[in-house]
């Protein structure tokens, strides 16, 4: 690693010392030898003179854990006391760009595996270079040093500084290289189970946690937007005047998406909307309904579609078949529904503005935000309060949210809080795309499936947009093929093609994005095969499966989930799912029990395998949590639409687990020591697949579509 890599800097308010270096990946080395100045302003650690810790991160904390993990990586490394970290959101710099590019985003479950070595090193470095600089002081080897608690300490003469005591001596100091770190296998702090950091903690159990929605800035007024029903519909004309007569109501203008009111206050501003008379403009989508996409996908199907996957000889090995099963999976748009609502405080002061933005990538909302407003970046000050939930939806690639913030507040003279309702966000789009999945598998006399053909029809994620020289390739989604053309399995034939529609409803990454069509597509048609061959679903899984890990997670939660010996009740079912997402694997049995029109999952046995658990609590909390996502869209979630409309408004007909819906969750984790996965979505997919096997398990039917109607 090269000295310019590394970071410091002295600030002369704090004279505190501040370190942090940069790793450039492949995406990012370019930039850094063309931008080097845009580094040195930006740091990871903040050592104060009163012996204050900060650190600082560059991803978004939403509830996954990322701030309490990544600091104990820190932690580890510079021997810190642990409650003496603060943990600061950082500004908008190169040096905080994640593994997507230039881009500060947080999503794809990679804070924690694309950050953790880094955050480690940092650490290190700041361990050696406060232990070199005491060991001068005292005139002693550095091996009579040592770190502990915020403290140096010289071994013979117990004497100690605090880490503050050295600020000053650290700024002139060369940054170590090559910094030694512990094996994991070492560490006493990285690897143990901890809850949220305490202070994180402190501040969202007393309330004082400041979340978007909390922002409170002088003379900050708030902005409610009416948006159009229909996608794609345009104002063509609005009547504003019976709301201007409202008392609080300052202005109303009319911005891209619809009518924008501002007012004193919030609830103003949402009740003058009622007040507004608008036309719109929706002649040209009025007519898309579920009935039509869903006809439009089934006749796209019947021709051949964008290659995906092709290998071996399908066509020989179903016409040489002993039997052969095919199936038709359907799953619906599905919204995120984070808790906290969209929103963003914005003060336009003529060439600068200063940002309050709950995104998950910061580095698009300033984008969107300087774009609109005709400020340069380095002019827009950039806060990022606490996300309240995110599932992707706080990554719009379309901006929704955030240039509707930048629009209302332009050339205003007022900070102003953009707030959208549920019922906004809910009928507004940037949904979990719809698809329609056909599959068929050959199985020849011993059962063994030979050939493995599948057909995925949904709207693109990335076509037409920034990213979609990175995910759009060849007429093929990212999101179509994940999970599906690098299945696990042993088999020797595949022709997997794609069918992209197109389509007014915005779509977007939900949490584990394609995975999630994929795993019960996959493990469904796998599980009709094994029933079948008339093989036990796990056994037959394992016959098929050629990577150790895949296996010995397999076996894992067979053992835990004492399968062998489960017993045979009536209405009672056990399915099992096993899927590779975003490096990590994950298998789950689930225990289900049916009634005359519904079912209940009793229990989830899951055993996981992300190479090394950084934070074992934070890895059962992000298992048991995806589990009950997922069960929201195997039972209750979807988005239909008629006449162009999204017709579900909010959480009374837009359902999403309740407490009464969570299982026993048994999560078994795996510190296999292969490469460090995430852990945010792993758990989605493979529930998404035990829960309609189990059902299978318990009834003798096959459920194919989701949400699942029993009866």
């Amino acid at each position: 690693m090269k000295r310019r890599d590394f970071l410091k800097t002295t600030t002369a308010v704090s004279a505190a010392y501040v370190i942090g270096f940069y790793i450039p990946t492949k995406s990012r080395a370019s930039e850094t030898k063309k931008d080097e100045k845009a580094l040195e302003p930006n740091a990871f650690v903040e050592i104060t003179p009163d012996n204050n810790i900060n650190f600082i991160v560059g991803q978004v904390e939403m509830g996954q854990g990322t701030y309490t993990t990544l600091a104990m990586c820190i932690a580890e490394e510079l021997n810190v006391d642990w409650k003496d970290i603060n943990i600061l959101p950082a500004k908008i710099a190169p040096v905080y760009n994640s593994i997507f590019g230039p881009l500060m985003i947080t999503g794809g479950s990679s804070s924690v595996f694309s950050k953790q070595l880094e955050m480690r090193k940092i650490g290190a470095a700041v361990n050696e270079m406060l232990i070199t600089v005491a060991a001068k002081k005292w005139k002693v080897r550095a091996y009579d040093v040592y770190t502990k608690d915020s403290k140096v300490f010289n071994k013979k003469t117990k004497e100690s500084f605090k880490f503050g005591d050295l600020v000053s001596d650290l700024s002139s100091m060369k940054v170590p290289t090559n910094p030694k770190i512990k094996e994991l296998k070492d560490c006493k702090f990285v690897g143990k189970p901890h809850s949220r950091h305490p202070k994180e903690m402190w501040e969202k159990v007393t309330g004082k946690a400041e979340f978007g929605i909390d922002v409170r800035i002088p003379n900050m007024k708030y902005s409610a937007v009416y948006h159009p029903t229909v996608f794609g519909a345009k104002v063509k004309s609005f009547d504003a005047s019976k709301a201007l007569k409202k008392e609080g109501v300052i202005k109303v203008k009319q911005i891209p998406s619809g009518i924008a009111v501002i007012a004193e206050h919030w609830w103003i501003a949402k009740e003058a909307l009622l007040d507004i008379d608008v036309v719109w403009d929706k002649d040209e989508f009025k007519n898309t309904s579920d009935k039509e996409l869903n006809e439009q996908y089934s006749k796209a199907m019947e021709k051949d579609g964008s290659s995906m996957r092709k290998d071996g000889d399908s066509k020989k090995a179903f016409a040489s078949a002993d039997k052969t099963i095919e199936a038709e999976y359907d799953f619906p748009f599905l919204a995120h529904a984070p808790m906290e609502p969209l929103g963003i405080v914005v003060h336009h002061e003529k060439d600068k503005a200063t940002v309050w933005s709950s995104s998950q990538s910061q580095t698009m909302a300033l984008g969107a935000i300087t774009n609109v407003l005709g400020v340069k970046g380095e002019n827009v000050t950039y806060h990022t309060p606490y996300l309240g939930g995110g599932f992707g939806r706080r990554g719009s690639i379309n901006g929704d949210f955030v240039l509707d913030g930048a629009f209302v507040s332009k050339d205003e003279e007022f900070p102003i809080m953009t707030l959208w309702t549920r019922e906004d966000d809910i009928k507004m789009g940037n949904y979990r795309p719809k698809y329609k999945n056909k599959v068929k598998v050959a199985l020849d006399k011993h059962g063994d499936i030979t050939a493995f053909d599948a057909k995925v029809t949904s709207q693109s994620i990335f076509k037409g947009s920034p990213f979609e020289a990175f995910g759009f390739k060849n007429g093929v989604d990212g999101a179509q093929k994940e999970g599906l053309v690098d299945h696990p399995y042993d088999i020797d034939s595949h022709d997997m093609q794609a069918f992209t529609m197109d389509s007014p409803i915005p779509v977007l990454w939900w949490r584990s994005v394609g995975h999630t069509q994929s795993s019960p597509t996959v493990e469904g048609i796998v599980d009709e095969a094994a029933f079948a061959a008339g093989v036990d679903p796990i056994e037959y899984r394992l016959k098929m499966l050629k990577d150790h890990r895949f296996i010995n997670v397999l076996k894992n939660v067979a053992k835990k989930a004492n399968w062998a010996n489960r017993k045979k009740e009536k209405n009672v079912g056990y399915g099992v799912g096993i899927h590779e997402s975003f490096g990590t694997i994950c298998a789950q049995i689930a225990k289900v029990r049916v009634t005359k029109d519904d079912f209940k999952v009793e229990k989830v046995w899951a055993s996981v395998d992300c190479g090394f658990a950084f934070n074992p609590q934070n890895v059962e909390n992000q298992i048991s949590g995806s589990i009950n996502f997922g069960i929201a869209a195997l039972k209750y979630s979807e988005i239909t639409i008629n006449n162009g409309e999204a017709l579900q408004n909010n959480f009374y007909d837009y359902t999403v687990s309740r407490i009464s819906d969570s299982p026993e969750i048994e999560v078994n984790i795996i510190n296999s020591g292969e490469k460090i996965g995430g852990i945010g979505e792993p758990g989605v997919p493979p529930i998404l697949a035990a829960v309609p096997n189990a059902l299978f398990d318990a009834t003798g039917k096959r459920y194919h579509s989701m949400p699942i109607k029993i009866g």
